[in-house]
């Protein structure tokens, strides 16, 4: 019984100094963890900007081709006949800078009668179908800016159905986002040098620098910027005679078309290439001292 009175008195004091120790120490660890280093020490910190206007590198459109006729394949094989020529032409004038991708749909349509009210009303009854309508789809996504009114034009010389607006637009590479993040960090670096001027402070060594707006989460955008006088018809290899045949094509009907020069000129239409702005920020920490 006095050995153990002996042992007691040693044992709750260490306890307590035990369990004091790794208090003290979790509440040491949490206030490093919420206060940035860089705080116990005069700095200066600043948001470098940069907005580069970069003129756009891709240009696409679309144009459809329908035909109808009373076998599935039939119809299917005239749109596909003046798809295929189109896209003969469009790479003939834009070669490996065109992109061209396909699609093919086909459809019944049916005979149609008038109800009691006169309304007209397609019988879609399996054996009432009258014909078919087959649609090619051709989506063309240009390379090269300059040739894309020329490419464009080829296609429309074939008369689609359908043709979409131009698309002009800016493709953001690794090399622009380098561009407009290393004039962000020289502008970070010069509103440094002005606000260490403003104060008195001399500048000191770079700290921190991340991308982004503070706390340093960056993102690149893109966005249309100001429309310069830039209106041009599209720069592409030097024109060929206006007669020059481009493509021609003998169709299974009979048909022969040709597609000359003079009719890629008559509809290639002028575009206006607006800027786009890529937009970069950082968060630069400097040191500074008296």
């Amino acid at each position: 019984m006095r050995q153990h009175m002996k042992h007691l008195p040693l044992t709750v004091p260490m306890a307590g100094t035990i369990i004091l120790a790794l208090s003290t120490s979790a509440i040491a660890q949490e206030r490093i963890f919420e206060q940035p280093y860089w705080t116990k020490s005069p700095v200066i910190e600043v948001l470098g900007r940069a907005e580069l206007e970069v003129p756009p590198n891709r240009a696409s459109f679309s144009v459809e081709f329908r035909e109808t006729s009373t076998s599935s394949d039939g119809a299917m094989q005239a749109a596909v006949q003046r798809a295929r020529l189109a896209y003969d032409t469009v790479k003939k004038v834009a070669g490996d800078d065109a992109r061209v991708t396909s699609s093919v749909s086909v459809e019944p349509f049916y005979k149609q009668y008038r109800d009691r009210n006169g309304d007209r009303i397609e019988n879609d009854r399996a054996d009432k179908v009258e014909g078919y309508a087959a649609k090619v789809s051709l989506r063309v996504t240009m390379l090269d800016v300059d040739k894309a009114g020329t490419a464009r034009a080829a296609a429309l010389a074939l008369g689609p159905e359908q043709s979409s607006r131009m698309r002009i637009y800016l493709e953001r590479t690794a090399e622009i986002n380098r561009q407009a993040y290393g004039a962000a960090v020289k502008d970070a670096a010069k509103r440094a040098k002005a606000s260490a001027s403003a104060t008195g402070a001399k500048l000191g060594h770079l700290m921190v620098l991340q991308e982004g707006n503070g706390p340093c989460l960056g993102r690149w955008t893109s966005q249309p910027g100001r429309a310069r006088n830039a209106y041009s018809m599209a720069r592409s290899a030097p024109m060929a005679a206006a007669d020059a045949e481009i493509t021609s094509a003998r169709f299974k009907n009979g048909k022969t078309i040709t597609i000359t020069q003079a009719d890629i000129e008559a509809l290639n239409l002028p575009s206006d290439r607006v800027p786009q702005t890529v937009t970069a920020r950082v968060c630069a920490v400097y040191a500074v001292s008296p």
